[in-house]
């Protein structure tokens, strides 16, 4: 059974439908609470072959599947500290199954022009106002998101563990402090191996994201 979010992009008439139990969560890119049957030195060997190969193409296409599988490996990498994702998306599964209910939501969250009137008078209720707790310690919320109808935020522990963007952008998360932290480990690991051969070749390096470049433990460049 799907469950369907409506935005509207681009145009008021233009309205794309998503099914979030056939698009959900991409896991291989999300990290959700497992262990990994790896080793530490199985990982570090993965690494470094991924920053190996990062360091020696010139294909900006090959680099583009390298640093897409690097966000794999990563994701595979900090599970062991992640929260339980999957857990959580199900249970806001069955809270938006219930909110299909709701006449307002017309069984796809859309928000419609009767809504914007009621909200108008102050007759509306305001599903983006309302919090619903998730088992487990999770809060599943409503935003209204600016390209039109309803998104979805979980938070889990202070963090937005995952996050619905609306049609065409899907799922996304935040990382958790423990998460965080590993991951800094994953990226100096790749980093000191990318570095040590790039610096040989004397060549140009590539930079750290964003997110990690403001960490005292890396360098400000890789």
């Amino acid at each position: 059974m799907g469950i369907s979010v409506s935005s509207t992009l681009n145009s008021a008439n233009t309205k794309h439908s998503m099914s979030l139990s056939s698009r959900g969560p991409d896991w291989s890119l999300i990290p959700s609470a497992g262990k990994s049957n790896k080793s530490k030195a199985e990982f570090a060997d993965e690494i470094k072959e991924l920053a190996r190969r990062a360091a020696e193409t010139t294909s900006k296409k090959e680099l583009e599947y390298i640093h897409s599988q690097r966000a794999r490996l990563c994701a595979e990498y900090i599970s062991d500290v992640s929260p339980d994702r999957r857990a959580l998306y199900r249970q806001a599964e069955n809270s938006l199954k219930r909110q299909n209910g709701n006449p307002k939501c017309h069984g796809s969250g859309e928000l419609t022009l009767l809504d914007f009137l009621e909200a108008a008078d102050g007759r509306a209720e305001n599903l983006a106002e309302k919090k619903f707790a998730l088992a487990g310690g999770g809060t599943l919320t409503y935003p209204i998101l600016t390209s039109g109808g309803y998104g979805a935020d979980i938070y889990y522990q202070g963090t937005k563990v995952l996050t619905y963007l609306g049609s065409g952008y899907g799922w996304a998360c935040e990382r958790t402090p423990a998460e965080r932290e590993k991951e800094r480990g994953f990226y100096g690991i790749y980093f000191d191996e990318y570095r040590s051969l790039k610096n040989g070749q004397g060549a140009e390096l590539e930079e750290l994201p964003d997110y990690l470049e403001e960490k005292p433990s890396f360098d400000r460049k890789a």
